[in-house]
């Protein structure tokens, strides 16, 4: 009986380094899904709060230990693209993440939310998983890797509570997987918060993997 606990964080922000830090030190291992065509690039959150992309051939081996996965090229809501420019989207982004981390097969984190059958369709071809964004109501596994769920976001109001209910549940096997950006632990002041959620965690011995490696696991390629 195996309960998975996987962790899957969005966009690459300058923020994952100091995230990443904070995985190490309670030794739990992540999931990053960025976007190789927003480098260096700045948004604001709520219009007031710049937020930067990393620049990606300067992070060095700031992820190992953990994963890197696409994100898209550009981050757009995938169900206002036409099949073609999905496929570049992914195509590309995969191809660039790929070469960067010296990676032989890459996941997918979708952007955003709208992520129907007609995306996954055309997504599935460049990429060994899809994470989605739409959250499960059990912890039993997906019946593919292309349909991955999130089950939490880090800082839900009861993610202690949904956490004590997936060490409990009585499935053969269970999947939790807990998502968020790691910018939100700085502009919402979370960094103190986050280190007690790990601590959290990290004691009730789940079998923490990246999603490549749960995927791989669960779902070997024939």
């Amino acid at each position: 009986m195996a309960k998975f606990f996987l962790l899957s964080f969005d966009d690459g922000t300058i923020y994952d380094r100091r995230f990443v830090q904070l995985l190490n030190k309670y030794h739990i291992k992540g999931t990053f899904n960025l976007n190789s065509g927003l480098e260096d690039f700045v948004w604001h959150y709520e219009d007031r709060i710049p937020i930067r992309r990393q620049i990606l051939t300067e992070i060095g081996d700031l992820y190992l230990g953990h994963e890197v996965a696409s994100h898209s090229l550009h981050h757009h809501w995938l169900n206002t693209l036409t099949p073609p420019q999905i496929s570049r989207e992914i195509g590309e982004d995969c191809e660039t993440l790929k070469k960067l981390f010296g990676l032989s097969e890459i996941g997918f984190g979708v952007p955003f939310t709208a992520c129907g059958e007609r995306e996954i369709k055309i997504i599935r071809k460049f990429v060994r998983y899809i994470r989605l964004s739409e959250f499960a109501e059990t912890f039993a596994l997906p019946e593919n890797p292309y349909h991955i769920p999130i089950h939490a976001l880090y800082n839900d109001a009861d993610i202690r509570e949904k956490i004590a209910r997936f060490a409990e549940n009585d499935l053969e096997d269970s999947l939790f997987v807990m998502a968020g950006h790691s910018y939100e632990l700085e502009v919402l002041n979370h960094w103190e918060y986050m280190k007690e959620l790990l601590s959290f965690i990290s004691g009730f011995g789940f079998e923490n993997l990246t999603t490549m490696e749960f995927v791989n696991r669960c779902y070997p390629q024939k």
